[in-house]
């Protein structure tokens, strides 16, 4: 997360100060205040036929871990556009959201920081698997027996609905 020293509107160096009960830096000049925000990012727990489709990370942050397709939400987009076109990019298959799962704060050490992550249900609808070389290193649908230990116990709610048929 970029770190300001001086003001981005007038030059002017920040100070730090208690505003707003926290520490921020601040522009004594023009009264820019240095508010850290954490990232929007949209999450598509994406299913078909009981199987889960999760992708290999090819760059960091998590380098070479199974996740769901994920990505931030760009300006001019809802939470649930940036799902179904993050699901897109980086497997090359369509959705169709089912339902918002949860928001939740997570903080990324490596590049990010904070960011909130809105996670979505998605059911997939169409399309052939294709990846973004680099990006993704592998993307592949999981039987549920399959997954990672880390994913179970981060969707097992959702894992659990699948198996029940409820959705």
């Amino acid at each position: 997360m970029k770190e300001y020293n001086y003001c981005p509107l007038c030059a002017t160096p920040l100070q730090t100060a208690m505003i707003e009960g926290r520490m921020r830096k601040f522009c004594p000049k023009c009264s820019f205040i240095d508010y850290k925000n954490p990232l929007p990012v949209a999450l598509a727990v994406a299913v078909k036929d009981k199987k889960f489709l999760l992708i290999k990370r090819g760059i960091p942050p998590k380098k070479g871990m199974w996740g769901s397709p994920s990505g931030f939400i760009e300006i001019g987009e809802t939470p649930e556009e940036a799902c179904l076109r993050e699901l897109k990019e980086e497997t090359g298959v369509s959705g169709e959201i089912v339902k918002l799962i949860g928001i939740v704060r997570r903080e990324d050490k490596e590049i990010y920081g904070d960011m909130l992550i809105a996670k979505y249900l998605v059911k997939v609808k169409g399309g052939k698997l294709a990846f973004p070389k680099g990006e993704i290193e592998e993307a592949r649908f999981f039987d549920i027996a399959e997954l990672p230990g880390y994913y179970v116990d981060l969707f097992k709610d959702v894992i659990e609905e699948i198996q029940n048929d409820e959705v």
